[in-house]
């Protein structure tokens, strides 16, 4: 059984595909918390986190207090009035990716959230359920977590797909649900992300926010 001290070679063969497409200013600049950065702030003004951990932050642009604002929201390239930790008036927080030498230290401690936005299908299935619970067990509050269940755009230089564990919302409300169980204490906070028609020529995807109720 794999574990953070003993991963796949999947995993470390992945993470060497991900550090060179992190070499591109293009690729994992922050775009998918962009995205979702509506019901973030919703839910923050419910949970009240005073300290964040972002797992899987990519980049990381929109916690900078410099770039933030080089990251469009939407077509209109809106974007946000402060960097995000301001803006959710924090008191600290931690940005992890493995693949981005600046944000690669493990983080330590415990975080009142920790967010995971289109990281998980990223993952070799022998490997996701030890960083599930990794991710889980950083919070004291919530965990907000979406995950693509669709083929993304992007490949690696083998034709590989990057979304490498493409699995039904089923299966991962399932894993969730599982999660829970162990983790009764925290609300869970979910979008299990499909595409609205597959043949279109530019695929939407439709992004649906649930909750699990903390126990």
């Amino acid at each position: 059984m794999h574990n953070r001290d003993k991963p796949s070679q999947e995993y470390v063969d992945l993470l060497e595909e991900y550090k060179e497409l992190h070499k591109s200013s293009k690729y994992f600049n922050g775009i998918s918390l962009a995205t979702h950065i509506e019901q973030l702030i919703e839910v923050s003004s419910l949970e009240k986190p005073k300290s964040l951990l972002d797992y899987g932050c990519g980049k990381g642009l929109l916690y900078d207090d410099t770039d933030y604002n080089k990251l469009g929201l939407d077509k209109k390239g809106s974007t946000l009035p402060n960097s995000l930790p301001k803006l959710l008036q924090l008191d600290y927080y931690s940005l992890y990716d493995p693949a981005y030498p600046k944000h690669s230290k493990l983080p330590k401690g415990k975080y009142d959230a920790v967010i995971c936005t289109d990281v998980i299908e990223h993952i070799d299935e022998k490997d996701v359920d030890w960083i599930l619970e990794e991710i889980f067990s950083y919070s004291r509050k919530f965990v907000l977590l979406t995950i693509a269940c669709y083929k993304a755009l992007k490949t690696f230089k083998n034709g590989r797909n990057v979304h490498v564990n493409i699995q039904t919302p089923k299966h991962w409300k399932e894993k969730l649900l599982q999660l829970h169980d162990k983790h009764p204490h925290l609300n869970i906070h979910y979008s299990l992300d499909v595409l609205e028609d597959e043949k279109a020529e530019k695929p939407v995807a439709i992004t649906e926010f649930k909750k699990i109720e903390r126990k």
